[in-house]
């Protein structure tokens, strides 16, 4: 069963840069669309890249810098680290950023498409459901 939509612009992927583009263009007067079939929604930086990464790198600096305690006078008996609270603390942070950009790619400034696609041409997609047939629209 073919389904027809007309957008102005359409970005594949709900991730950090498909949702500054969708922003983008809806500000601009654009009847936009997001599509993406992934089963969380936010994108690799938040879910797998960027994010996670970080928050352990801070949790390493943090830990870094107690360690240098000595150099400004203060005193610091040692660090430990407790691994399970480190990533238990990454991953409600990374909970946390992808609820937010959930709630934006949902705010209605935009459709929402929870589909895969990719492009047949310039001007036409090719979508599956998430657990369907590709067809062209």
């Amino acid at each position: 069963m073919k389904t027809e939509y007309d957008y102005d612009f359409v970005v594949i992927g709900g991730g950090s840069a498909g949702y500054a583009a969708a922003r983008t263009a809806h500000d601009l007067g654009l009847k936009t669309a997001v599509i993406d079939g992934a089963e969380t929604l936010g994108g690799l930086c938040i879910l797998r890249g960027c994010m996670p990464s970080k928050t352990l790198i801070e949790s390493a600096n943090l830990a870094r810098s107690i360690r240098r305690a000595g150099e400004f006078g203060l005193r610091v008996d040692g660090v430990s680290h407790r691994g399970e609270e480190i990533i238990a603390r990454k991953r409600r942070l990374i909970a946390e950023f992808a609820d937010y950009r959930q709630g934006q790619l949902a705010d209605g400034r935009f459709d929402l498409l929870r589909v895969f696609a990719r492009f047949a041409d310039p001007h036409e997609l090719i979508v599956s459901p998430i657990d369907g047939a590709p067809e062209r629209r």
